[in-house]
Formats: structure tokens, C-alpha cells, sequence
């Protein structure tokens, strides 16, 4: 039996999956102190006779750190003259008419910067070998009582003898604190983003294994192979993970959109968004041919108005899905500015104390007491009956703090919280579709998540597109997505130089170089080359620009076909900026991207099990702004046969759907529901 596990903001799934296609699903509150407790009871009840052959998990616990700015203290080392790298950034600021812009904090204050006396030049060549003290420089890290430290020294990427050598001296003098190079992290070019990729990865070391090792003296009872989902869409050993958490910080978010690329494959839709949202945040993802866009980097602790402005948060230069998160969800709570205007989120109500419809002690209004209110959750039960629900309380909330203060009518202020609540959900569909080149109107949106499907006909409303999907227990789906995760691993060469003046030879080096790594690391990890696939691709941009893009490489299309090259380079110039531009191409580095097989089946079995619901049909009041206050229809999954036209709500053991005037549902053979708009 395998389990997978994902903490959210406020739930986390749970699925057990057996050889046979026996599958549980769980949903439990995300209280990280008995989370380990949690799960071991959920193995101990509905767990097989055969035990547990391994656990694969997303969490949280990387961006919430980041984000709330909950860090360990880390020392910065870097080459005398660039202390305060970290603080420049890299020049970038936000649009001129952000009034509102601050510039993010360094994660590293300047008192724990120290620099050494060396330098690498951009050849490689060493124009000054390192002399300084590191003697010196260990005793002034141990007396700042950091818990890890972080070496970035100029032209590392090129050449990193200065840094291997300095790494191992402080190890000598500082054995319990782990050190991180940039050369064994992030060895590419561009000063800031490989430092600030390599204290992001320091920072979270000591956290991740904190928060490791206390779920694995709970776990390896049963088993003690622990997989982490990475921010790629792909796995890795819970050892990997604590000597690169860096790759883990959208593990969540990239196990939905994974699972969504499955499914959105699988009907053969082309143009697929995918939206999951939970209880404290929305995510989105641009999915084409049933594959997920990819990103060679991030920012963190960014809004998401960052996804095309850069410069306000912290760069972490690693392959992820390129993923938009924005702080609305379920548990995101309503409030009233000072200048009267309401307001939904950031700030959430999480798992504890929670909407006040939860009967946990919350008593802040929420986008779920808002739809308790609305009629669209069930006013008794919610998570397959497990969590009781008070609409009284929920009631009470929306009331005294948000409809009595603004003189609103109580379905008018609960259809605001909602409706304000969709207006930051779709800047972020936008953001990864109309920002990134693609035509919104032309997408399918899979709705997913524990509150996604509750929200997704009106947001498709507001950005003009007229299907929806609705896969089988989606408010588990990205559990479901770490089952289908294969291991992946990722690997990078620099090879700056004019693309006129790359040939085979050069090409046929950093792959070997990249290949024979890649090979090293699937023997430690138990696999081999010959069971994984491999693909590379290139990083192209024009000489006068500092800005890369990355598309695909046929590495066996010897010679080397520059012309090729550069029409590829030009087409998807013209698809990401809406022009192509003119001048001489600059090859950047190449990228390899080696993936072991996935458990495809896993989503056949999901549909088997939903297909045995009930199909009961019920009715209870929701309110819909055409229509006013109404009669709804309440049905499961099970009895939609046919066309049914909306309103109309579906009730799920993990979500609601909300089907509203004006469009129908229908279920497919793969126990889909398809949500159009009529007309």
C-alpha cells in the first residue's frame, strides 16, 4: 500500500492506494503538531494487511516559512566587494505607478554578511587566490549563532576551487552547521539570483529537517521510504529533500496541476487551466498538449502582480510548473479597510480556529461562511460528514462584521465576499494564460481543490470562458497527483557564448558532463539511466538582453543547425512577447531533465470508487444574484444522467459545485462532469 499525503492551509488529503485499486480518501484538519498522529491512525483503521511500501508528501512548510518570514538566522559569505548583493537585488523595481512598492527585505541582514578576500574571473582564471583568514572568518560566524551558513563567490559557476575549498575549512571549524555552496546549488551566471537561490536553499535547510525528522520518527514505523513532491512536478527522497528543500516550496500547488495535465491528456483537450483552490490560497497553471508550462525561475514572498513584474520578492532560480498562488481561499477572511471598502484575504482563518461555520472557536467572516451563508455548502456537514458546519455562527459573522457595518443586505454581503474574493482568483487565471501569450476564452478550466468548484462558473463568467471540467473527488486531486508523480531530477550547464559559435562538440560536452551526473544519482538512489527518460533543452535570448527563454532540444539532430535554432527561438519569442524581434541569438546554458515512469492507472481506480456514490436528490435555498433567493436542486455525482441545467448544486464527499443559471453539466464516461455555458 502507498499513502499520499498534502497539507493545505487548512485540510490536509490523505489517500491510500493498494495494488488491487482499493483506495481511501481522507480529508483531516492541518494541524502540523499531530499530523504524523493523524496518519498513523488513518493507516491503522483502513490500512491493508500487507503494511505501507512508502509515503509521498507535499506540504507547505517551505512558502508558509517564507512567506510569514519565519527563518533561521543564516550566515552570507560572498567575495570581498559584494556584501551586499542581496540588498541590491538586481536593480529591478515594480511599475512607476505602484505607489504602494516597498522593497522586500534581504533574508539575510548585512551583520551576517562577511566577505572574503578572492576572486575568479569570468574565464575561470584566478586573478586573486583565496588569503583570508578562516580562523577569523569561523569564529566570527559561530559567535552570531547562526544555524547555517551560505558561500557565494563571484564567477563560482565558471569555476568553483575557491568555494569547495572555503566550504570545507568552515566545515572543519563548524561541523554541526550545515554549509551550502552556490556551485552545488545554482551554477549559472547572474551574481544576485545565484546568491539569492543559495540562501533560500540555506535558510530552509535547517527547517525542513526539523520538520523531517519529526514526522519520520512517526512514520518509518511503517515505512521508511518518504518521497517529497518538488515544485517541477516531479519526486524525490526525503534525503535529497533536506539537502535541497529549495525544490520543494511549491510541492502542493505542482502535485494538482500535475494531476490535471493527466486528466486534461487523457480527454485530449489542448488548452487546459488548471485552478485548485484550497482553504487558504488559489493556484492556477497554463496546461498545453497535457503538459504543464514550465518556468526556469520564481520569486518568492512576491504579490501576483510579480508573474510580469519582477523585482518584489526573492529569486529562486530553479525548474518549477509555472504556477500563479494567490491568498484566496476558503478561509480567507472578509474585512472592512479604513477607507470603508471590504476587503477578502490575505490573512486566513486556516485550520485553526477557522471560519466561524466550523465551530472551532473562529469568529472572523470567511469566503466558506460566505458560501455556508450563500446556500451553496451544506448548512450541516462538510469533508464526507466528518466536519460539522454552523450556519448560525456562520450567519452571525458575515453580519455583525461585514453586513450591518456597510448597510448591506445579508446575501448581498456574502455575495460580495464571494465576488471580491473571484476578482483575486482571476488576476491569477490571467496571469498564466493572457500574460503569458495564450488566449483565456479559448481554455477548458479544471476546477479542483476544496473550494475550486464551488467559485468556477462565476470566474469563468468574468474571463469569457464556457467549460468547465470537474474531475472525480477533486478536492483530493492533488493527492492523487503525488501518486502519479515520477522522480525527477534536474540539472543545468552554462555555455554563455554566441550561438553562431556553439558547435557539436560543445553540445556533445555538456551533455555527457550533465548525462554522467544524472547517471551517479539514480545509482545512489537505487534506479538506473536506462529505466528514466531524458530530455534537454536549451536557454536562447538575444545578446543585448538579460532575459532567457526555454524551449525543447532534440540533442540527437546532429549537425548542429543553427539556422533551426534560431527560427525556434524566434517563434517563441513571438508567442510569449506577441513579437519576434531582431539580432544576434546568445546560447545561455543547456538543461537536462531526467524523469522515471508514474502510476498512470491510479486515476482508473479513482473513478471505479466514485462511481459507487449514491444518488440521492435533495433541495435548500441558494441565492444567485439573477435569480434572488431559490430552490435549488442538490444532487450527487452519481445521479447526474443526461443534460442538467443549473441552478443546481452537487455535492461531493470533498467539494461542493455550484452549477448557477445559465449553464448545464453533464457527466462523461470517465465520471467527469462537464460544466458549459449555455448559448
Amino acid at each position: 500500500m502507498r499513502v499520499a499525503f498534502d497539507i493545505g492551509g487548512t485540510f490536509t488529503d490523505v489517500i491510500l492506494a493498494d495494488d488491487s485499486g482499493r483506495l481511501v480518501t481522507k480529508k483531516i484538519l492541518s494541524e502540523h503538531e499531530r499530523l504524523g498522529d493523524e496518519i498513523a491512525r488513518i493507516i491503522d483503521t483502513e490500512g491493508s494487511d500487507d503494511g505501507v511500501s512508502s509515503f509521498v508528501h507535499a506540504t507547505t512548510v517551505c512558502s508558509n516559512a517564507l512567506i510569514e518570514k519565519t527563518l533561521p538566522r543564516v550566515a552570507f559569505v560572498t567575495t570581498k566587494g559584494f556584501a551586499h548583493v542581496l540588498e541590491f537585488m538586481s536593480h529591478r523595481g515594480p511599475a512607476e505607478q505602484d505607489l504602494n512598492w516597498e522593497r522586500i527585505a534581504p533574508l539575510v541582514p548585512n551583520e551576517l554578511c562577511f566577505e572574503v578576500d578572492e576572486r575568479t574571473l569570468a574565464d575561470g582564471t584566478i586573478a586573486v587566490p583565496l588569503q583570508s583568514d578562516v580562523d577569523a572568518l569561523a569564529e566570527a560566524i559561530r559567535q552570531t549563532d547562526v544555524e547555517a551558513v551560505a558561500v557565494c563567490l563571484l564567477n563560482s559557476f565558471v569555476n568553483s576551487d575557491h568555494e569547495r575549498r572555503l566550504s570545507a575549512e568552515l566545515q572543519q571549524r563548524l561541523p554541526d552547521l550545515p554549509i551550502c555552496i552556490s556551485s552545488g546549488v545554482d551554477p549559472e551566471m547572474k551574481e544576485y539570483e545565484r546568491a539569492s537561490t543559495t540562501v533560500i536553499n540555506t535558510v530552509l535547510i535547517p527547517l525542513v529537517s526539523e520538520y523531517l525528522d519529526r514526522l519520520q520518527s512517526r512514520l518509518n514505523t511503517y515505512s521508511t521510504t518518504l518521497r517529497i513532491m518538488q515544485s517541477n512536478g516531479g519526486t524525490m527522497s526525503s534525503t535529497v529533500a533536506r539537502k535541497r528543500p529549495m525544490t520543494m516550496i511549491e510541492s502542493g500547488p505542482a502535485a494538482g496541476a500535475l494531476a490535471a495535465a493527466e486528466i486534461s491528456s487523457r480527454l485530449g483537450i489542448e488548452h487546459v487551466l488548471s485552478f485548485d483552490m484550497g482553504g487558504t490560497t488559489a493556484k492556477a497553471c497554463f496546461i498545453e498538449s497535457g503538459r504543464p508550462l514550465e518556468k526556469p525561475q520564481m520569486e518568492i514572498g512576491a504579490s501576483v502582480g510579480a508573474a510580469q513584474l519582477r523585482g518584489q520578492g526573492h529569486t529562486l532560480r530553479t525548474p518549477s510548473l509555472d504556477i500563479v498562488e494567490v491568498g484566496a481561499g476558503g478561509g480567507s477572511i472578509a474585512w472592512i479597510d479604513d477607507s470603508g471598502a471590504l476587503r477578502v484575504g490575505p490573512a486566513s482563518a486556516g485550520a485553526s480556529p477557522g471560519p466561524a461555520c466550523y465551530r472551532k472557536g473562529g469568529s472572523q467572516p470567511t469566503v466558506t461562511d460566505a458560501n455556508v451563508v450563500l446556500g451553496y455548502i451544506n448548512a450541516d456537514a462538510i469533508a464526507d460528514g466528518n466536519l460539522l458546519i454552523d450556519r448560525d455562527a456562520a450567519v452571525l459573522a458575515v453580519s455583525t462584521h461585514i453586513a450591518e457595518p456597510l448597510g448591506l443586505d445579508l446575501m448581498e454581503a456574502a455575495h460580495g465576499i464571494v465576488a471580491i474574493a473571484n476578482s483575486t482568483m482571476m488576476r491569477a487565471l490571467r496571469a498564466v494564460s493572457t500574460e503569458r501569450g495564450r488566449d483565456i476564452r479559448a481554455a477548458t478550466l479544471l476546477a479542483f481543490g476544496g473550494s475550486g468548484p464551488l467559485h468556477a462558473a462565476s470566474l469563468c463568467d468574468s474571463v469569457d470562458i464556457s467549460r468547465i471540467i470537474v474531475p472525480p473527488m477533486p478536492g483530493v486531486l492533488s493527492a492523487f497527483g503525488l501518486l502519479l508523480a515520477g522522480e525527477r531530477l534536474d540539472y543545468v550547464r552554462s555555455i554563455e557564448r554566441a550561438l553562431r559559435s556553439v558547435d557539436d562538440s560543445v553540445i556533445q560536452t555538456a551533455y555527457d558532463e550533465l548525462l554522467e551526473a544524472a547517471k551517479t544519482d539514480l545509482r545512489l538512489a537505487g534506479s538506473s539511466i536506462d529505466n528514466a527518460r531524458v530530455d534537454v533543452s536549451v536557454d536562447l535570448r538575444y545578446s543585448f538582453e538579460p532575459g532567457e527563454l526555454t524551449f525543447s532540444y532534440d540533442i540527437h539532430a546532429a549537425p548542429l543547425d543553427h539556422d533551426a535554432l534560431i527560427e525556434h527561438f524566434m517563434a517563441a519569442r513571438a508567442t510569449e512577447y506577441g513579437f519576434a524581434g531582431d539580432g544576434e541569438v546568445h546560447f545561455a546554458r543547456m538543461r537536462m531533465r531526467v524523469t522515471t515512469g508514474s502510476d498512470r492507472a491510479i486515476l482508473a481506480a479513482r473513478s471505479r470508487r466514485e462511481r459507487s456514490e449514491s444518488s440521492a436528490e435533495s433541495s435548500r435555498p441558494a441565492y444567485f444574484r439573477s435569480l434572488g433567493t431559490v430552490p435549488t436542486r442538490v444532487l450527487t455525482r452519481a445521479a447526474i444522467s443526461g443534460t442538467v441545467e443549473g441552478p443546481l448544486i452537487i455535492e461531493e464527499p470533498t467539494t461542493t459545485v455550484v452549477v448557477p443559471p445559465a449553464w448545464a453539466v453533464t457527466r462523461d464516461d470517465m465520471d467527469n462532469l462537464m460544466i458549459e455555458r449555455q448559448g
